[in-house]
């Protein structure tokens, strides 16, 4: 326990109030487990008034405390969170409340404190994940709180992310499409989150379109790298820096190029019920969307990104 940790503890401002973190996630605080790739920690906490106070605010922190070689304790903030609400109390009163934490990057924190494996973190004994929950009270030198230790689960997230950077020449965030144009073609770029194989990316174009029969998503066209061929045995390997399979590293990046052929938005849109298809280009029920896909080795799912597109004519 640190020297503050010392004085926090005998401090007469902690009696005012006493803090309980009694839920994280869906789950009570002391069975909590928070994944590896969670980027959003939720929870509960409770505090019981003990004297006449003013509660100025709540605060949140998830804390990551990891210990050296020499047998030291450090601690990173990973994210925090406040609630600002000004309440008089009195003797008794109990305060319920939920909080959020976002912005969490655990992985990240882990890493700038040496941890290059995420799977070999799970249960080692320098390293612990905490929640701390912290009322701040008005005129107390020493804010009333409550911290628990929090079981590190393993990441549920995709060892890489696959982003859209370009579309038809242009940033993916402000490219257009003709109506009339029958290939779209773009870029992706792979990163890796960490070290996996992937084997390979895959790309759709839909519309999304709300019609009276209700939602529906149709495939314009699709595409994959490497492509398969009618042999199940051959492939063409295409591709910016990409030959598959291909093994990926944390950090590492990898550029892929795509095309989408034979795409006929005119007779796609006159078959859901949109036969004036010029008009549908400024109809907000009509979306041309592009999704993304990466493949990899031994991960069920995949990494998906989803990219709108303005129609023009």
């Amino acid at each position: 326990m640190g020297f503050f940790d010392k004085i926090k503890k005998f401090a007469g401002g902690k009696n005012m109030a006493t803090v309980e973190v009694t839920a994280i996630g869906d789950q009570p605080a002391a069975a909590a487990v928070i994944a590896i790739s969670d980027d959003v920690v939720r929870g509960a906490m409770r505090t019981t008034i003990n004297q006449d106070c003013v509660l100025l605010q709540t605060k949140y922190e998830v804390i990551l405390r990891t210990q050296d070689d020499q047998g030291q304790w450090g601690s990173t903030t990973v994210a925090s969170g406040t609630d600002v609400a000004r309440r008089e109390l009195t003797p008794g009163q109990v305060i319920d409340q939920a909080w959020r934490v976002a912005d969490v990057d655990i992985e990240h924190a882990l890493r700038g404190r040496g941890f290059a494996d995420m799977n070999a973190v799970l249960g080692n004994p320098k390293v612990k994940l905490l929640v701390n929950c912290i009322a701040d009270v008005e005129g107390s030198p020493f804010d009333p709180n409550a911290e628990v230790e929090v079981r590190l689960g393993p990441s549920t997230a995709s060892p890489v992310t696959i982003r859209t950077t370009t579309i038809e020449r242009q940033p993916a965030a402000d490219a257009s499409f003709k109506l009339t144009d029958s290939i779209l073609k773009g870029t992706v770029v792979v990163t890796g989150r960490s070290a996996c194989v992937l084997a390979a990316t895959r790309y759709e174009v839909r519309l999304e379109l709300e019609t009276p029969a209700g939602h529906a998503d149709v495939l314009l066209g699709q595409a994959q790298t490497p492509e398969l061929k009618p042999n199940p045995f051959s492939a063409s390997f295409g591709g910016t820096n990409i030959s598959f399979p291909l093994k990926v590293d944390h950090g590492a990046k990898a550029t892929q190029t795509w095309m989408v052929k034979d795409l006929d938005l005119r007779a796609t849109l006159a078959a859901h019920g949109f036969g004036d298809a010029d008009a549908a280009i400024a109809d907000p029920r009509v979306k041309l969307v592009v999704r993304c896909l990466a493949d990899l080795q031994g991960w069920p799912g995949a990494a998906a990104d989803r990219t709108e597109v303005r129609l023009t004519n």
